[in-house]
């Protein structure tokens, strides 16, 4: 679920850039009045520090004290809250995920230069190699205060401009996930030293994985890492980026989801007008602490639009449809995702209208909600065919517009176009989310069913998803078989057990274990006909035109050629 956020937190994205010196907290606050959809509390524009959090007070359809008009489901709904330690520069507090709810906001207390309760730095710049003049110095001072970047060589030296390793970049990870879910980072060198942070990011999640860890990491590299450094609660969508939006990202790229994601998330805005990743280069030390600050205070993120809204396609909550529509900034985030600093831009057009983004609603500053696209689908499920039993595979689906939160049902069709819920099970998890993950097995009875999602938001909307098939790997045994030419070429008849199979695929034929031929799935023949390909349960005859081996036989099996497979003929008897 995602909070409400108010079109005033958008509007102090716009303030000024914190100025952090050794004498940073002697300043005189410039308050603001902030609030979202369970809170409402009074921030400073120069250092974040929040003071008088209150819960709303409802009255006569509106709060009593800074005028927010009641959501309108009637009530904030009940939940039980799902708390996280929150840290800004002079002050922090716990948030609840769910609905935002604000509480127990303290200033630092600092002692040794550390509060004694967060464990966050007196603000301060201890690098000699670090000037006020630098673009990326306020950044480098956040990150520092948070406790995620230290000198190198030396204390007092930031060394901004060299590249960092991915070792470096699975550090920066680790303490990120421990201070965003604990509110403290207490990860120690190990031996290496970088070996405790690798081990607790996979034990997190957040890499599953063996890297070169004193190689320079990528840009993809990096951002396949930071991706998952924090739960999906902390990189909330913001921006509506399509599909193949960024130009040197295809979607077809193995880092794809998670370059999207950070842009998503509007921790990346690209490194030119175009919105490029360049992903292939390697990123300096001073980039990677403007995405860091980005990632640790969400009032530093970019917030740009890559899209027209459809007209046909956009209702306000009442169900009125809106009369015009609003065409993103184009706004970047300047050298290497790091320059653009506080230059953030709200989603507030010139016309006065709102960008729509995914999955977050916003509240004009009347009370009112902005206008809502419909619910549609944003990703489709895939289907996937596994190479090899054991492995798990994930189905997942993102919805755009409508009203959150979304419940999803996971279905599977049936003899006669029965639809079946899938529940949870040995071979199934998270049924009930926007990602269901199968696991590859051979009892798995969900392999090669057509299976869809159907979405449900809080309006009572729905979408339903593409239906889509998961294979394990190719097998059929072998139930007969005929000469086409004498050691060359025959015909193979049987029924495939799992996977798919394609005119031209290289198959190994494998008896007791061992395989005994390897050659060509030259036809594909069903009902005297000929097919590109054949499916889980389909009845085909094969012609198997040998490279190798001997003859195949009944009971035998067909697989897909792997190129772990060596021919072994010694126990057959010409």
């Amino acid at each position: 679920m995602k909070k409400i956020l108010s079109i005033a937190l958008a509007a102090a994205m716009l303030l000024s850039t914190i100025v952090i010196g050794a004498t940073a907290a002697q300043h005189e606050h410039t308050p603001v009045n902030m609030r979202n959809g369970a809170s409402h509390w009074t921030e400073c524009s120069e250092c974040f520090e929040i003071i008088h959090a209150e819960s709303h007070t409802y009255k006569s359809g509106s709060c009593t004290i800074c005028g927010i008009s009641e959501p309108h489901t009637g009530v904030v709904d009940s939940h039980e809250h799902e708390n996280v330690n929150r840290i800004l520069l002079y002050s922090h507090h716990v948030e609840c995920t769910v609905c935002g709810t604000i509480k127990d906001v303290e200033p630092h207390t600092f002692e040794n230069k550390v509060c004694t309760v967060c464990s966050m730095r007196e603000p301060e710049n201890p690098f000699r190699d670090v000037s006020d003049g630098d673009w990326f110095c306020t950044d480098v001072i956040r990150a520092y205060c948070f406790g995620l970047v230290n000198g190198k060589n030396s204390v007092d030296t930031f060394l901004p401009h060299d590249y960092m390793t991915y070792a470096e970049a699975i550090k920066l990870a680790a303490c990120m996930h421990e201070l965003y879910t604990t509110g403290k980072v207490t990860l120690q060198n190990g031996n290496p030293w970088y070996q405790s942070y690798v081990d607790y990011c996979k034990r997190s999640g957040i890499i599953n994985k063996e890297y070169s860890y004193g190689e320079l990491a990528t840009r993809e590299g990096y951002m396949e890492i930071f991706a998952a450094a924090l739960p999906d609660s902390g990189l909330v969508p913001i921006n509506y980026i399509i599909k193949d939006y960024v130009p040197d990202v295809p979607s077809d790229n193995e880092y794809a989801d998670a370059i999207y994601k950070l842009y998503r998330a509007g921790i990346l805005a690209g490194v030119d007008a175009e919105h490029n990743c360049n992903p292939k280069a390697n990123i300096k030390r001073c980039e990677v602490a403007a995405i860091v600050a980005r990632m640790m205070d969400d009032t530093q993120r970019l917030r740009f639009s890559t899209f027209e809204i459809d007209q046909d396609n956009v209702e306000n909550d009442d169900g009125q449809t809106n009369d015009d529509g609003q065409t993103g900034d184009g706004q970047t985030d300047g050298e290497g995702d790091a320059e653009g600093g506080n230059d953030n831009t709200s989603s507030e057009g010139n016309d006065g209208n709102y960008v729509v983004l995914p999955g977050v609603d916003y509240e004009a500053p009347d009370g009112n909600y902005v206008a809502n696209a419909k619910l549609t689908i944003h990703k489709q499920p895939e289907g996937f065919v596994a190479e090899g039993y054991g492995g798990k595979c994930e189905l997942e689906v993102q919805v755009f517009g409508g009203k959150a939160p979304y419940t999803y049902e996971w279905r599977y069709i049936e003899f006669r176009n029965q639809k079946v819920k899938i529940e949870n099970g040995d071979y199934v998890k998270d049924a009930s989310t926007e990602a269901l993950v199968l696991s590859i097995e051979k009892e798995n009875i969900l392999l090669g069913q057509a299976i869809s999602c159907e979405i449900t938001d809080a309006n009572g909307d729905k979408v339903t998803t593409n239906a889509v098939k998961v294979y394990g790997p190719f097998s059929m045994p072998v139930e007969s078989y005929s000469i086409t030419a004498p050691m060359k070429e025959y015909c193979i008849v049987g029924r495939l057990a799992d996977g798919i199979l394609k005119k031209g695929d290289k198959v190994s034929v494998i008896r007791n274990g061992k395989v005994i031929a390897i050659g060509t799935a030259k036809d594909i023949q069903m009902f005297n006909k000929s097919f590109d390909e054949a499916v889980k349960g389909d009845n085909v005859g094969i012609a198997f035109e040998v490279i190798e081996g001997f003859a195949p036989a009944p009971n035998d099996v067909v697989v897909k050629y792997q190129p772990t497979h060596v021919l072994d003929t010694s126990d057959i008897i010409n």
